[in-house]
């Protein structure tokens, strides 16, 4: 039976941990390994992971509590990586909790499609007004469904611990975003570059996991309130891309570009006009678009600021074939 590796990085996060590591526990396939790496917590967080570890390591499920004192995820993250042992990986938040057959349904679509390098699948997100709504969920179109709706979220995917290891791992300066430059590399690595996945990633069609927006992590002007910190994983993910040795970069990097748009027209939305103009400047230099796409990108721009939806199946008409 192929070991699993489960890595939570945890911050502060007592009260709402419990529901998590029991989630967990829940699992119906075994053998697990569960790394729960603390990342400076002052809030007892830390004593209550040692306590949970105690009272449930059993045969089949192995405990460890490890401490990363360099404050961000993506630190504790890569120091769960390095002490993880199982054949596959997977990375999960601590506010957020799993379907009891989750990694069961996930070692069994690589069992299903033996090709298959990437499992992913779908996830319930809960909002703050007690809403839900399942994330795009759209695997059959590769490195394209990523681009635009971060297929390869933090909570909803899992891949050979190598593999993870092979792409690089987190990227440690970057505080947003970081679960999508990942993807990219990830997808990369196992030669997806498209709206295709040739075989390489397997989707279970399935809700596995239950992700919970939290006060602390969520605000009516999350977008402006980090200005420049999503600019830096947009960036991050070009020269990813511009670096590799993918025939479709033209493609990808116009996908991109399509991201930022949609960056700018959340600024506009939250009464941000001049940061909004600043990428759409950017955006006026891109030399992977065309005169065409970037009229187009402007136009889409004052749709989805006025509040559109659905303006990918208008822009993929006018951007460079991704396949």
């Amino acid at each position: 039976m192929e070991k699993v590796s489960i890595i939570i990085p945890v911050y502060n996060r007592k009260e709402l941990l419990a529901r998590t590591l029991s989630s967990v526990a829940k699992q119906t396939w075994r053998p697990l390994e569960v790394i729960i790496v603390d990342n400076g917590s002052d809030d007892g967080t830390y004593e209550y992971a040692l306590e949970w570890r105690d009272a449930n390591s059993v045969e089949g499920l192995h405990v460890e509590v490890m401490r990363e004192e360099r404050r961000g995820a993506c630190y504790a993250r890569n120091t769960g990586l390095c002490a993880a042992t199982g054949r596959f990986t997977l990375f999960f938040d601590s506010d957020d909790t799993m379907r009891p057959t989750l990694v069961e349904r996930a070692v069994n679509g690589f069992r299903d499609h033996p090709e298959a390098e990437i499992v992913c699948w779908k996830c319930l997100i809960h909002t703050l007004d007690g809403k839900s709504k399942v994330a795009p969920f759209y695997p059959d179109r590769g490195m394209e469904c990523h681009l635009v709706h971060a297929l390869l979220r933090t909570h909803g995917y899992m891949a050979p611990t190598e593999l993870f290891r092979k792409a690089g791992g987190w990227n440690e300066i970057l505080p947003c975003w970081n679960d999508w430059e990942l993807g990219v590399r990830m997808l990369l690595a196992v030669g997806v570059s498209g709206r295709e996945r040739r075989g390489k990633i397997a989707g279970v069609p399935e809700i596995l996991a239950d992700i919970y927006s939290q006060k602390d992590s969520i605000t009516g002007d999350s977008f402006s309130r980090k200005v420049g910190l999503w600019e830096r994983s947009l960036e991050a993910v070009r020269q990813t891309i511009s670096a590799s040795r993918s025939e479709n970069k033209r493609g990808m990097l116009q996908t991109v570009a399509y991201r930022g748009m949609i960056l700018a027209a959340c600024y506009k939305k939250e009464s941000r006009p001049d940061l909004a103009a600043d990428l759409l400047n950017g955006m006026s230099d891109d030399r992977s678009l065309s005169l065409m796409a970037k009229i187009v990108m402007r136009l889409l721009y004052h749709y989805t600021a006025s509040g559109g939806r659905g303006a990918w199946r208008i822009a993929r008409l006018f951007l460079a074939p991704s396949d």
